[in-house]
Parts: C-alpha cells; structure tokens; sequence
C-alpha cells in the first residue's frame, strides 16, 4: 500500500461517512430544534425551513476516520507498504499536535452550533474564537516561517485561524458554497503537503475535503441541510490549521520564497470576498458582522445567473486560484509576475462586479 492509495481510502472512507452522518444530523436537527426558517435574518431568502446540523456531521465524521485510521495503523501495520511503515514509529511525535487539533475542532464547532441554536453577539463569538485559536497555536500548533519569535508566530496563527473562519463563514451563502470551496481548497492542501512529504497534514486534507464532499451531497442546491456556523467553523478552522502546519518554502527546492503565499492563493476567493464585503458594509455605515446580500456569489446572480450556476462560478474561480498557488512552487521569478499578475486580473473582474453593482443599488 503507497501514500497516494491511503489518502485515497481517507477520502473516500471520509466522504461515505460524512454523507451518513449528515443524513443522521438531517434527521436529529429538527428534533432538537435546529431549523433555519425562511426570512429569519434580512439576507437569508431560502423557500422552505431547513435543517441546520451539518457542521455536526462533517465533525463526527472527521473524528470517526482520524481516530478510526490511528487504531487500523496499530492493529494492522502488516497491510502497510514498507514506504508507510518505516513512518509508523513517527506516529508519536505527531500525537500532541493531533489532539490539540482534535480538540480545537470539537470546541470550534461546538461554538458555531450555540450560535446555531441561539445566534450569539458578536464580540463573545469572536472572543470564543480567539480562544480557541489561541490556545491551538500556544499549544505548538503554529507557523514557523516568520523567524524565532514565538510571539510573533502564535500572533500571526491566532489572527490568521480566526481570519479563515469568519471568511467561510461569510462565504457559506449558497448551497454547496462554502462546502465547494473547502473541498476545493483542501485538495490542493493535501496536495502540496504530499509534495512535501507532511503525510501527518496531508492525511488531516485528505479527511476534511472528504467530509466535505459527503456533506454537499447533501447541501447541492437545493440544500436538504446546511452547515451552518458549526461547520464553517469547523472547516475555516481545519482549513486555518492545516495553511499554518504545512511547510510551502524549502530553500534549494523553490527557486524563491513565493510558496509562502500559496495558502493566501488557495483560499483567495474567500478571503477577498470577505475584505470586499466588509469594505461595502462599512462605507454604506453598517456593521460589519450583519449579514447581508452583498458578496459576489450574490452579485453574479444578479447578473443573470442561476443560484448553482453562480456557486459553479465561483467554485471554478477557487479552483483557478488554487492551481496558480501550486504553481508557486516551481516557477522561476519571472513566472511567479505572470502568476501573480493573472491572479489580480481576476481579482480586478471581481472587483469591478462587486463595486459597481453596489453603486446601482
């Protein structure tokens, strides 16, 4: 058995039980009082009351093949190829930062789905985020590319957790939305950290993007359940976690330091959407923490486009984003300019859509 077939099985054992967990949480949600009406903030115009406790499958599927994976390792290490199991006795070493992470998901999701059952202000949301980003990255969980100060390195992976939370959470508009772009953005995450050889992270990809793959089977348009705040803090924070623990840069294999910026690229859309709209709300003076109709999946609807299509478009867009990060990694100077000019053309159309269409309005 090679690395590539056990990222595989993680996918896809990942994807089945994702799908069969959210099938539970479509049933429980209601009993336990987890419905999304239709009107019940300003900007949510769905047709009909839906289910909300997906981010409460995708974690427990999440944990099921993490933990599910440790003992199978354990208990039949003979099955393993020999390229696997000269890394078995590793498996220690990663421990600590495992259940750090482990824990940090069931805290972040449990404090999305308080939000879901009762919506929460927003400054104790935001303190209980920093909470628990803080703790992860205190905990050893952090980047390590900004030098030898610990300060500044738990700073910036505090800041940069909450950061990709609250954009998946602003993205999560649509149905298959916010689920589309972390499937997405994971894969190329997984992606890079084989490259790598972070078998330790890549396996943490590999299980996120399959969950998330279960989940939309359920959340494609029109939605059955949505992942409300459990899961788009569940997946920003898994997301979060997984930008600041996989190594980008190697002095000798990139020919310059441009691969630190890949996971800012592969998650691009959302964090640009997210700037953009926070922009937009503040100079029409409204709070930033509102929700409202003014992100691009919005705008492209108004441009003519159907719901999924304009989910299609954006999920596209992501996926432009992801594969010219990727690029980062071997491109010589000259061709990181081209990247990077290509990447602000996008961003430019973008821009052009957003602003101008909030100048009709």
């Amino acid at each position: 058995m090679s690395w590539h077939l056990l990222y595989l099985m993680a996918w896809l054992a990942a994807a089945l039980l994702g799908w069969l967990a959210t099938w539970c949480c479509r049933w429980l949600a209601p009993r336990w009082g987890f419905v999304d009406k239709p009107k019940n903030e300003a900007h949510k115009n769905h047709r009909q009351a839906t289910p909300v406790l997906g981010g409460l499958g995708m974690c427990l599927a999440w944990l099921a093949v993490i933990g599910g994976g440790i003992v199978a390792v354990r208990i039949m290490p003979a099955v393993m190829g020999e390229d696997i199991r000269r890394f078995l006795p590793g498996i220690a070493s990663v421990k600590g930062p495992l259940l750090v992470i482990m824990a940090g998901s069931v805290a972040i999701t449990a404090l999305g789905i308080l939000d879901d059952r009762k919506a929460m202000k927003a400054l104790p949301k935001f303190l209980g985020q920093a909470l628990i980003a803080g703790v992860t990255a205190w905990l050893g969980v952090r980047v390590t590319c900004l030098g030898p100060n610990p300060v500044v390195n738990w700073l910036v992976t505090t800041l940069w957790i909450m950061t990709v939370i609250n954009a998946l959470n602003f993205f999560d508009n649509m149905d298959g939305l916010a689920g589309g772009t972390a499937m997405i953005a994971a894969f190329f995450l997984l992606f890079i950290a084989a490259i790598r050889g972070q078998h330790f992270v890549a396996m943490l990809a590999a299980v996120t993007s399959g969950v998330s793959a279960g989940f939309l089977l359920h959340n494609a348009p029109p939605a059955r359940i949505f992942m409300g705040d459990g899961g788009s803090h569940f997946l920003g924070y898994g997301l979060g976690v997984m930008g600041a623990l996989t190594t980008f840069y190697v002095p000798g294999e990139s020919p310059t330091p441009a691969p630190l910026l890949i996971p800012l690229l592969v998650l691009l859309l959302p964090l640009f959407d997210a700037v953009a709209v926070v922009c937009i709300r503040l100079r029409a003076g409204l709070p930033i923490y509102v929700g409202d109709n003014r992100h691009i999946s919005h705008r492209f609807v108004q441009l003519g486009l159907s719901r999924p299509s304009a989910v299609l478009l954006v999920c596209l867009l992501c996926f432009i984003g992801g594969a010219g990060a990727l690029t980062l990694l071997w491109l010589p100077p000259s061709g990181i300019l081209l990247i990077m000019a290509q990447l602000a053309a996008m961003l430019a159309v973008i821009s052009i859509i957003q602003f101008n269409r909030t100048k009709e309005q």
